[in-house]
């Protein structure tokens, strides 16, 4: 025993976390519900979320009203999901990508990993893009330079682990606030007039309807890759006093963390987006915002700009270990940033319409999952048919929510689906129909297992 706990401190003092996709044990847990309200503030305090709401009235021409209506109501479907799936690193104690092969098996979730390695590694790639080009707007440093230096920063930070992202994310939390907040106030007092509706861009997207529609599936998207990654930082927690209550203060803590943030920059995104000629991010960076404030403001961007991208190596490296790249934890962290940073040559010219087509694309393939990880956690589920395995027909479900959602896509110029053509008033509600299909699939091929308890968590194994 007293080796046992030798070993235990050694491991605590060792900077770099090591603890790969293994399950957390009792003696390994720490943290505390209340973390979490700061770490999905910290994430989401940053100009990338001011540059998807900017979207809403910038690009698809909505009022500010109807962007805010929009976007409250993304939010607040979204980041009650985000609460739930946090729950999942409480109740099952390890990485959000190994817990789901429960529900998709060990081929499915291979697959499933992989593409949650693709939506990580992506978010990196767009939000050092958003920080760089500020940077180069306001001090001149080449756009592929200051690409590099964030990339560096960042992945460093993902290397040393879960502990000292958690402490990181609480100090970037403040300070992001603090700076954010002064933005919101000089924004107001200098837009005496909210934005009004733009005909011509309305017109180009289905009116209305069709532009509140869309913006809804943005926010969504822009909180899909987020749910995914929820358990992997609550995963810590597992071994508290009172599951029960531990699993509800995370739930709140997670969900109220993440609404407030992403609602609060989103819709300030949507007020400045509707008042500028909006090509790169840097048209957000306005021309009235005083000399004193461009320095803190730029420090804000930066650190902004770490603050999600280390959760997306992170959490991008946990999911490449479950998609079964052999590699160590750091290393699959440093090939998520140089992916990352390949991807972020690439893409960072035609900003607006490469970003719009990476949210929807990430969408359509996260969506699909999302019922089918609610329905077999919250009762588990067995297969009717004798011949298909219940985690079978977990990632068929997701499949066939994934393509009967393509008649609905709505990327042009890239496809248009054939609904989606025929009624441009409805936006794209692929997520919505992927999402139905999925779970009217896997409810109607399972049924509910006879064992009334959940799975057992390793507490009672």
């Amino acid at each position: 025993m007293a080796r046992s706990h030798a070993a235990l401190e050694t491991r605590k003092r060792v900077l770099v976390e090591t603890k790969g996709l293994a399950q957390v044990t009792p003696d390994e847990s720490y943290g505390k519900p209340s973390h979490l309200f700061g770490l999905w503030m910290a994430v989401n305090v940053e100009f990338a979320t001011i540059t998807t709401g900017a979207i809403a009235t910038g690009v698809f021409g909505l009022s500010v009203l109807d962007a805010v209506l929009a976007i409250i109501s993304a939010n607040i479907v979204g980041c009650l999901l985000l609460g739930l799936f946090s729950t999942y690193g409480v109740h099952y104690g390890q990485p959000m990508m190994i817990t789901c092969e429960r529900w998709f098996g060990r081929f499915g979730n291979r697959v499933l990993s992989f593409l949650t390695f693709l939506n990580g590694f992506s978010w990196f790639a767009i939000n050092t893009v958003i920080g760089s080009y500020f940077i180069e707007h306001a001090l001149g440093v080449r756009l592929v330079a200051s690409i590099a230096g964030l990339t560096v920063i960042q992945v460093v930070i993902a290397i040393i682990g879960h502990k000292f992202i958690i402490k990181a994310e609480r100090l970037f939390f403040w300070f992001l606030s603090a700076v954010f907040a002064v933005l919101t106030v000089m924004t107001l007092l200098h837009i005496s007039q909210l934005p009004a509706a733009d005909p011509a861009k309305l017109a180009a997207v289905g009116g209305r309807s069709g532009a509140m529609l869309l913006t809804v599936s943005i926010m969504l998207s822009w909180l899909g890759g987020w749910i995914l990654f929820s358990g992997d930082y609550s995963r810590y927690m597992r071994y508290q006093a009172n599951r029960a209550a531990v699993k509800n203060r995370v739930f709140w803590n997670s969900s109220l963390g993440c609404f407030s943030s992403s609602t609060w920059l989103e819709v300030l995104g949507a007020i400045i987006g509707g008042t500028v000629a909006l090509k790169t991010p840097a048209d957000l960076f306005t021309p009235w915002l005083p000399t004193w404030f461009r320095a803190p403001l730029i420090l804000a961007i930066v650190v902004g700009t770490i603050s999600p991208n280390v959760l997306n190596i992170y959490s991008a490296s946990l999911s490449a270990l479950a998609s079964g790249i052999r590699m160590k934890q750091w290393q699959a962290a440093l090939l998520t940033g140089g992916v990352g940073v390949l991807i972020a040559m690439i893409t960072y010219r035609n900003f607006y319409q490469n970003y719009e087509l990476l949210l929807f694309f990430l969408g359509y393939v996260i969506f699909p999952r999302f019922p089918v990880m609610a329905i077999g956690h919250l009762r588990p589920r067995v297969s009717r048919f004798s011949s298909i395995d219940v985690t079978t027909i977990g990632f068929l479900a997701w499949l066939m929510g994934v393509v009967s959602s393509v008649p609905f896509w709505n990327q042009s110029p890239v496809f248009v689906g054939s609904f989606a053509a025929a009624f441009p008033q409805f936006g794209d509600i692929s997520f919505f129909v992927g999402a139905a299909v999925a779970a009217l699939v896997y409810l109607g091929a399972t049924s509910a297992s006879p064992l009334r308890a959940l799975v057992a968590d390793v507490s009672s194994s």
